[in-house]
C-alpha cells in the first residue's frame, strides 16, 4: 500500500512540473511578443509575405503563358499537318478519279478510238452472265463498249455494256455473246450497223477510209483459240489495217495485213457477221 502511494506521488509531482513549466514558458512568450515584437515587425512580416506572394504569382503567370504558348504553338503545328495530310489525300484521290476516266485512245488518220481491255481490274472479274466473267467471256460487250464510246458522246464501259448485254438476251453461256450483240447494241445507243458479210479488202478500205469502224468476228488463228471480236479502227499509208484487240493491248499497237483478217474470219457467224461496219446515225 505505501508502494502505490509513493508512486502516486511521483506521478502528480510530475505532472505539476510540467504544467507548471508550460505556464512559465507561456507567460515568457507573452512577454518577449508584448515587448520585443513592434509593430515594424508585423508590418515587415506582412509586406514580405505580399512581396513573396506578388513573385510567386507573377512565376505561375509566366509559367502558364509559356505553357499556353507551347500548347497554341503543338495545336497550329497539328492543324497544318492534318490540312497537309488532307491535301495530299485529296490529290491522291483525284488522280486515282483521273485514272479511272482518263481511258486509253488509239489514233488513226481518220478516228481515234476509246480503247477497253477486258482485263482491265475494273471490270475483269466482274460476272457476264452465271459464272461468265468479263475477262475471259467479255469481248463482245467491251467491243460493244469501244463503238459506243467512241462514236457517240456516252461514257460506256464494259461492266455496262455487259449488263445490257445480259438483261436484253446476248449473252451465250460459256461461250461470251451471240452474234446478235452488235447489230442490236449498235442499234440500242444510237448507232448504225451495216452487214458485211463477204466483203472485199477494197470494200473493207473503204469503209474505214470513210471513218466507220468495222467489228469483224475472227475464227480460230493469229487471234483466237475459238470465236473473239475485234474492231478495225483504221488504214495505214501502207495500206495495212489497224486493229482494236480487246483481249490483246500489244496486237492493238499494230498494223495487219487485210488478208490475215479475211482468211481468219468466221464466215459462219449468225446476225450478218462476220463483218459489220458500224458508224454514227
Amino acid at each position: 500500500m505505501k508502494k502505490y502511494k509513493k508512486k502516486k506521488n511521483i506521478r502528480k509531482k510530475f505532472f505539476n512540473t510540467v504544467f507548471i513549466g508550460t505556464y512559465v514558458s507561456f507567460i515568457c512568450f507573452l512577454y518577449l511578443f508584448a515587448t520585443r515584437v513592434t509593430p515594424w515587425d508585423i508590418n515587415y512580416f506582412i509586406k514580405e509575405t505580399q512581396q513573396h506572394t506578388s513573385a510567386l504569382v507573377s512565376t505561375l503567370k509566366s509559367q502558364k503563358a509559356a505553357f499556353d504558348a507551347k500548347r497554341e504553338t503543338a495545336a497550329i503545328a497539328k492543324a497544318i499537318a492534318k490540312e497537309k495530310k488532307d491535301s495530299t489525300e485529296t490529290k491522291k484521290s483525284k488522280d486515282d478519279d483521273k485514272k479511272d476516266t482518263d481511258e486509253k485512245l488509239l489514233e488513226s488518220s481518220t478516228i481515234n478510238l476509246v480503247y477497253f481491255d477486258q482485263n482491265d481490274p475494273r471490270w475483269k472479274t466482274t460476272i457476264y452472265g452465271g459464272d461468265n466473267i468479263i475477262g475471259v467471256f467479255g469481248c463482245g460487250p467491251t467491243t460493244l463498249a469501244m463503238l459506243v464510246s467512241t462514236l457517240t458522246d456516252q461514257a460506256v464501259t464494259p461492266d455496262i455494256t455487259a449488263k445490257w448485254a445480259y438483261e436484253n438476251g446476248h449473252f451465250c453461256n460459256n461461250s461470251g455473246s451471240y452474234h446478235s450483240i452488235i447489230p442490236k447494241g449498235a442499234d440500242n445507243y444510237g448507232l448504225t450497223s451495216k452487214s458485211l458479210k463477204s466483203p472485199s479488202k477494197e470494200t473493207i478500205l473503204q469503209e474505214l477510209s470513210n471513218g466507220n469502224l468495222v467489228v469483224v468476228l475472227m475464227n480460230r488463228g493469229i487471234f483466237t483459240s475459238q470465236g473473239h471480236f475485234i474492231l478495225l479502227r483504221g488504214v495505214t499509208e501502207d495500206g495495212k489495217v489497224l486493229v482494236a484487240d480487246s483481249q490483246s493491248p500489244e496486237n492493238s499497237e499494230q498494223a495487219w495485213d487485210i488478208n490475215t483478217i479475211l482468211n481468219e474470219a468466221k464466215y459462219s457467224a449468225s446476225a450478218g457477221g462476220p463483218f459489220w461496219s458500224i458508224n454514227k446515225a
